[in-house]
């Protein structure tokens, strides 16, 4: 068997299995079962093209040129009948329909009775078994293109005037496929004609078949799963790439001829000449096809960079932010002017209402979308709350188990401004909705683009949460100090403070681990690996630290075990040392060389050395640290001293009290939460220990920390 009495059975198995996966995925859609019928009238050709390549005479041929014309008769109706229920233009174009398929019904009668005014009988070409035409054939070519062209022209037209990219994706699908499938057509019923002028013409090989292959399986694309490609940068990428294989190979057959004709090579074979010239061009042009690929990357989806690049810069600007109304700006603006989209709005639950209603919307068309309260108890509220992901209202109709769900709210879903539906959700709980309109490039958002923004969406619903908790706090700060609870809470609003910039590294560095944005070299694969591992050590320290919460209930439990207060100050020493790096500064240690061994939860004694390490260090800008370890009875004192700009004697009684900061400078210049002491005190205490500091400002402090050899349980 060969490839070209094969192509049709391999045509065939192609609109078989997309006649399965179309009807498997919604059996309910009319678009669905159309294309269906589609594909099985192409299934049914392609059959017929096979067996006719295999006919042994002319009468086994003949029969099966009926088959085939059974087939391709039916096709222009449903692929018409298809492209109006796609433009939801069936109603409208009804009497084109009619005759579309009354026209097939009479051909197809025509075809099956056998009348010589359809086909005379069969005759023999280059490529195999062909039909003999009668009077009535040319009718039916003229039948079969107009109804191609015509739905052509409706898709044409609907292309200039839809809003939705992503509809527009889609059609540009179909439009693409027809297209070549009627250059296909055409380049047959050429060959088929000009035959009887130009025998030569008859060796050109026909392209229906090919042309039929991409014809269903475009358009079974674009009712399958459209956003598996951007047909515009596809296109586009094709072009410069043809383009740039047309002027290496223009260059190759030029400099051929002409070694060709300087040394007389004509009646020589070229072998010797295209063989060390196709090394050359693998050798050189390997790092230029590198260069190459990368210019074409940064033309081709410099847009849809700038869309990953406004998510990453937006993520980064919103952790730093605790004002809600400033919070809510920086989103939809960021949004809306960063990618850019015709508008985005930021809906947030009322609870009072028991709806989500329309919070800051930003406009980059000057008109205001308009959008009105969702009900909290709504599908559409209740899909977002439950779904992982962004909703595309596109989607809804060709996804099987979205069709079904938003069967009796489809109008309700229409009515809302916006191509995309962005749950904003914390602990599965829907806190708001972020409603994206089309981007102003007329690109499609593709699957990784929506995996990046449902990440941001995430961060941003957490961000407004921490805004809401801050502002909530912020009123009550004259009473932190008498309520334990309300300083509960201030731990809970920290905790998510300080939690959502490293969400945001640890997800992005597993989004850049994961190779979703492209290849990573091995040196950026390490560093991406060593900020993932940091930033994933830092959580587990702020969950450890911000327990301070848990000691004051008293459900702080010590994981105990034998600890070396050597290598303990090694780590710590050195873990300090990068905050020295650029002072003339020393960090010394003194402590004998055998030392009772101490038992407590060592990651607890750890972190109160750093504490009081890295503190001696922030505050001393020359001269040296020293940290000290002397043994008591049954007891350990440690030391760290500094020649730093003490503390004033007012300040040292709240020293250990939480949120508390020294009122100077360089203090101020630091930074930090105010509660690194205050934790250090409560992990002391939880072993039985005591704390105290002693200071004159302007020479240095000396913190002390004695623990006992064996805490209380």
């Amino acid at each position: 068997m060969t490839l070209h009495s094969a192509l049709p059975l391999i045509a065939l198995f192609l609109n078989a299995a997309l006649v399965g996966v179309s009807i498997l995925r919604n059996p309910a859609s009319r678009l669905n079962r159309v294309f269906a019928y589609f594909a099985t009238a192409l299934a049914l050709w392609n059959f017929g093209v096979f067996m006719l390549r295999r006919a042994p005479d002319e009468a086994s041929a003949y029969l099966w040129e009926v088959v085939i014309h059974v087939g391709v008769i039916a096709i222009p109706v449903f692929y018409y009948h298809f492209v109006l229920i796609f433009l939801d233009s069936t109603t409208r174009r009804r009497p084109a329909l009619a005759l579309a398929y009354g026209l097939a019904i009479i051909f197809s009668a025509i075809n099956a009775s056998g009348s010589a005014l359809f086909m005379t009988g069969v005759k023999s070409t280059h490529w195999g078994w062909a039909p003999a035409t009668g009077p009535l054939y040319t009718p039916f070519f003229l039948y079969f293109n107009a109804f191609m062209i015509y739905g052509l022209c409706h898709l044409a037209k609907a292309y200039r005037t839809i809003d939705s990219s992503f509809r527009r994706n889609r059609v540009m699908l179909v439009l693409l496929a027809t297209f070549i499938s009627l250059i296909g057509g055409f380049v047959d019923f050429a060959r088929f004609i000009l035959t009887r002028f130009l025998p030569a013409a008859d060796q050109a090989y026909p392209l229906g078949i090919p042309g039929n292959m991409i014809l269903v399986f475009m358009i079974g694309l674009s009712i399958v799963r459209y956003r598996m490609f951007d047909v515009d940068v596809a296109l586009k990428k094709a072009a410069i790439y043809c383009g740039v294989a047309a002027v290496v190979t223009s260059l190759l057959v030029g400099l051929t001829w002409t070694l060709e004709q300087q040394f007389r090579l004509e009646e020589t074979s070229a072998l010797w000449i295209v063989i060390p010239l196709g090394l050359i061009m693998t050798l050189f042009l390997s790092p230029f096809g590198h260069g190459l690929e990368s210019q074409v990357e940064r033309l081709i989806f410099s847009k849809r960079r700038g869309c990953y690049d406004t998510l990453l810069n937006l993520s980064n600007r919103m952790s730093a932010i605790l004002d809600s109304g400033k919070l809510v700006d920086t989103l939809v603006r960021g949004l809306a002017r960063g990618i850019p989209l015709t508008h985005c709005v930021v809906m947030l639950y009322d609870r009072a209402a028991n709806l989500f209603v329309p919070y800051r919307e930003e406009s980059t068309t000057g008109e205001e979308s308009g959008i009105a309260p969702i009900r909290a108890d709504s599908s559409i509220a209740q899909w977002l709350a439950q779904a992982d992901g962004v909703l595309v209202k596109e989607e809804v109709k060709i996804n099987r188990q979205m069709a079904v769900y938003f069967e009796a709210v489809e109008g309700e879903l229409e009515q809302i401004p916006a191509s995309l539906l962005v749950p904003l959700k914390i602990e599965n709980k829907l806190t708001g909705i972020l409603l994206l309109g089309e981007k102003l490039s007329g690109e499609v958002f593709d699957d990784q683009e929506l995996e990046v923004l449902s990440v941001v969406a995430n961060q941003a619903a957490i961000s407004l949460e921490n805004a809401r908790l801050y502002e909530q706090l912020g009123s009550s700060n004259a009473r932190l100090l008498q309520a334990s609870q309300l300083k509960s809470q201030f731990l809970a609003s920290m905790s998510h403070e300080l939690r959502t910039p490293l969400n945001s590294i640890i997800g992005f560095s597993k989004v850049l681990l994961n190779r979703i944005d492209g290849d990573l070299t091995d040196r950026q694969d390490s560093y991406v690996r060593s900020v993932h591992s940091s930033s994933m050590h830092l959580l587990e320290l702020i969950n450890s630290v911000l327990d301070i919460s848990r000691i004051e209930a008293g459900k702080q439990e010590l994981d105990l075990q034998e600890i070396d207060l050597h290598d303990l100050m090694d780590e710590c020493i050195e873990s300090s040392a990068p905050l020295a790096r650029g002072k003339p500064l020393k960090i010394e240690k003194d402590a004998p060389l055998e030392l009772p061994r101490l038992r407590g939860d060592r990651t607890k004694v750890k972190q109160v050395l750093l504490n009081l390490l890295s503190n001696a260090v922030k505050f001393t800008a020359t001269g040296r640290v020293m940290v000290r370890v002397r043994p008591e009875p049954d007891a350990v004192h440690v030391s760290v001293a500094d020649t730093g700009i003490g503390i004033r004697e007012a300040d040292l009684p709240r020293l250990f009290e939480p949120f508390q900061r020294l009122d100077s400078p360089l203090a101020r210049d630091a930074g930090g939460t105010g509660l690194g002491l205050a934790i250090s005190k409560k992990f002391v205490e939880l072993h039985r220990g005591r704390i105290w500091a002693e200071s004159r400002e302007n020479h240095g402090s000396t913190f002390h920390f004695v623990l006992p050899l064996t805490p209380a349980s």
